[in-house]
């Protein structure tokens, strides 16, 4: 799945952020809202709801955005969900006051996708822009049958129809009216309505969203002809059905759009708000809050276009990844509406500033085609049901995939599924074997260049090979940090000579390799290193002495690459350098640090006097700090795709352990096991649009708060374990499975600490992510 926007796609979003900046300002729009009031006679809550009709009129005529997504055959554009889910975040940064959402996503995808025959005249004529239709559903949250709230009787050659609609979308601004009824034959038909036909009674209500006008209805008696009926049976339901479903990714779309402006609007009050004699957004309480928020907002962002290209692909699983999408959002929005109130200080409570807008667009909007406990169900059912969708992209029986079944079911049984976090020092010998059957049968390295010893796998191949490793059960790769980081450094920073002696070993398995950055005084302080670097004038060789923890597998390894200081007085990142020494010689010691988990496969790594070669600098002395950060970034590569792989198998595991002792009877453990989920599927979607854009240099959002985010996910899915285990999670036995999730309890707890902390995390984001002011270095 490509997250990559073409040309087109950028000229849209950039087209429609330009045009409803202007026409739809928060000075424009207020002017709409307060014509609105003074219309109604009132403020606040009996402040009517707004319509800006020339706004309309020119989206519909002069832009032609009504056209969008109908089909080309109908008139239309026939462009996808993508497209209009670009379209529809625009919509929400500004809230304009239009029926944009009523009649061209709802109306017409109820007569695209249920009416296709007898519909495509009005479909035409809403595509020009000449027609505004709204469609009457019996509740603004889903599409059911069973809520039929019309009856439409035989009448000589047309019906009489009957009923009531609490709440229907632009109905007062609704040329025609698209009414789904209960027929004489018992099935439901959908019907179309002049809005000025006798009977029909359309009554604008007041909302506490007043730029979304909704409208009651009553139909007393609606005497219409045979050609008002447009559709019925098994088509028009899978029609209205799949119209509610893209109904809530275009609503889903509309809310991040609405929680980036509530980030944006909260970012540039922060930066002028002086208090204490500085900004608040220098405060780290703030800017702490304001990281929350995107993650918040771009973790939505990935799960909507994740769902809206799966829309366009027509892959399987739709309906789920768009409640996952929708429930995102909900959360996103009203999160980052809540918090632009609260931000914004004392004037965000009031009418003249704009974030109670968009507070009162996120209540209303989370119970609009899918509020949080209706998504929530839905994935749990789902769930439940086995209907989970496959990774896209998977292609089954894969010459790769056929090796791992023939070897994790014969000698190496034992390691599928072990060796991972928490587990790393589980079958050592083991796993140094298996390295070596990986390499043997040319599976290591897979996404190096041929020259090097790889695959020379492309982008999309590497995101395979890493999931279906970790789909198969693979053990934890003993020779990933090899594989993974230095190598990848080499090739892209090391001399010939380097790469000649180093690449080869790794490439074979035999060759195993650990990270010597972190110190007792410089963990996410990466800057403070303390290890001394000393060269030896008659041989050109370095000479170090200092102290590394926290080193994974040193015990196992036989080298370790090493950022110490070479430059007596620097501080901070200068003065740093690089360097490949071998484990195994005088002057380096190794000392296990047993963990809360009883394991023990991180060490501590004392240097007094070790050496490493002039021939294993990295770089030059003194550039250290760069390739220790270029190393930084292949950390957060490609693999995290194998890792989301081993974190579903996790919560298939939690997932059955449920099942299995009954704790899945539990609406609340329910829920729970639905937002593991639900966080799983953005965290896949956050990670593909991740790597989608890893060849545009820019620092992505989505790339900042990735580890955030995961860390997270996975401490939670660690305590939902124990909760589902019960009183037996307390008990330690033979039980493979028990272990295993009593080991997630434990281990997820380094998570959130260990790469850079939570609020080292938080502190990036703020700074890199939003340009909030920097906290003060004072090694710097």
């Amino acid at each position: 799945m490509d997250f990559t926007l073409n040309e087109e796609q950028q000229m849209i979003r950039d087209a429609a952020s330009a045009f409803l900046g202007e026409r739809s300002s928060s000075a424009s729009l207020r002017a709409v809202l307060d014509k609105a009031c003074e219309a109604a006679g009132g403020t606040g809550l009996a402040a009517g709801s707004a319509h800006d009709a020339a706004l309309w009129q020119e989206m519909g005529t002069s832009l032609g955005w009504c056209a969008l997504t109908v089909p080309e055959s109908s008139g239309g554009m026939g462009m996808g969900q993508v497209e209009r889910a670009l379209l529809m975040e625009q919509m929400g940064r500004r809230l304009p006051a239009v029926p944009y959402f009523a009649s061209a996503c709802l109306a017409a995808d109820a007569l695209q996708y249920g009416a296709p025959q007898a519909g495509r005249h009005w479909l035409e004529q809403m595509a020009a822009g000449a027609v505004t239709a709204a469609l009457a559903l019996p509740q603004l949250a889903r599409w059911d049958a069973a809520d039929c709230k019309a009856v439409a009787q035989r009448a000589g050659h047309g019906y009489v129809l009957n009923g009531s609609f609490a709440q229907v979308m632009g109905g007062a601004q609704a040329d025609v009216l698209l009414v789904p009824a209960c027929t004489d034959e018992g099935g439901i038909a959908l019907f179309a309505l002049r809005r000025a036909a006798q009977g029909v009674d359309v009554t604008p209500l007041n909302t506490l969203d007043m730029t979304r006008p909704i409208a009651s209805m009553q139909l007393t008696n609606v005497q219409v002809s045979a050609d008002a009926w447009l559709a019925a049976g098994e088509a028009l339901q899978d029609g209205l059905r799949r119209t509610a479903t893209l109904a809530a990714l275009a609503l889903a779309a509309e809310q991040v759009g609405a929680a980036r402006q509530c980030l944006e609007l909260t970012l540039a009050y922060a930066g002028e708000r002086v208090q204490f004699g500085r900004a608040i957004a220098s405060f780290q309480a703030v800017k702490h809050r304001c990281a929350h928020m995107m993650v918040a907002l771009e973790s939505a962002a990935s799960m909507v276009y994740g769902a809206a290209r799966l829309a366009d692909s027509g892959g399987d699983g739709l309906e789920m990844d768009v409640a996952c999408a929708k429930h995102a959002a909900n959360h996103a929005l009203f999160f980052c509406a809540q918090e632009a109130i609260q931000l914004h200080g004392g004037v965000g409570f009031t009418w003249e500033y704009d974030p109670h807008l968009y507070f009162k667009r996120a209540q209303a909007a989370r119970s609009w085609f899918g509020s949080d406990s209706a998504c929530l169900q839905q994935v749990a059912q789902q769930l439940a049901d086995g209907a989970a969708p496959a990774p896209e992209g998977h292609a089954a029986h894969s010459e790769f995939e056929q090796w791992l079944e023939a070897q994790l079911s014969g000698e190496f049984s034992p390691l599928r599924h072990r060796g991972g976090p928490g587990d790393e020092d589980a079958f050592p010998e083991e796993r140094k074997q298996w390295e070596q059957a990986l390499a043997r049968a040319g599976w290591t390295c897979a996404g190096w260049p041929k020259e090097y010893g790889g695959r020379g796998l492309s982008l999309s191949e590497q995101v395979a090979h890493h999931e279906q490793y970790a789909r198969a059960g693979g053990p934890g790769r003993a020779g990933h940090i090899g594989e993974g980081l230095i190598g990848p450094t080499l090739i892209a920073l090391g001399t010939p000579d380097q790469r000649q002696r180093h690449l080869p070993g790794i490439v074979a398995g035999t060759t195993l390799w650990c990270q010597g950055y972190s110190e007792p005084n410089a963990g996410s302080d990466l800057a403070n290193v303390q290890t001394r670097a000393v060269r030896d004038e008659a041989t050109g060789d370095w000479i170090v002495t200092g102290q590394k923890v926290w080193t994974s597998l040193a015990h196992e390894s036989q080298w370790i690459f090493v950022v110490a200081r070479c430059e007596p007085g620097s501080r901070g990142s200068k003065g740093l350098i690089f360097l490949l020494m071998p484990l195994d010689q005088p002057g380096i010691g190794i000392r296990p640090i047993r963990q809360i988990s009883g394991s023990a496969e991180f060490n501590e790594v004392f240097f007094d006097g070790a050496r490493a070669k002039a021939c294993d600098v990295v770089g030059k002395p003194g550039e250290g700090w760069r390739v220790a950060m270029a190393l930084l970034g292949f950390e957060r590569g490609l693999s995290t795709l194998g890792q989301q792989m081993q974190f579903m198998h996790e919560l298939d595991l939690v997932i059955a352990t449920a099942r299995e002792n009954g704790a899945w009877h539990d609406r609340a453990i329910r829920d729970r096991l639905a937002r593991a989920w639900i966080g799983l599927r953005t965290m896949r979607c956050n990670a593909l649009r991740m790597l989608s854009g890893a060849d545009s240099g820019r620092l992505a959002p989505e790339s900042l708060i990735y580890k955030y985010h995961w860390s997270n996910w996975h401490r939670d899915l660690g305590e939902l374990a124990m909760d589902v285990l019960g009183a037996e999670g307390n008990v330690v036995g033979d039980d493979h499975h028990r272990q295993r999730l009593q080991t997630l309890f434990l281990f997820s707890r380094a998570d959130t600490i260990y790469a850079g902390s939570n609020e080292i995390q938080l502190n990036i984001i703020a700074e890199r992510g939003l340009g909030m002011p920097k906290e003060a270095r004072g090694n710097v």
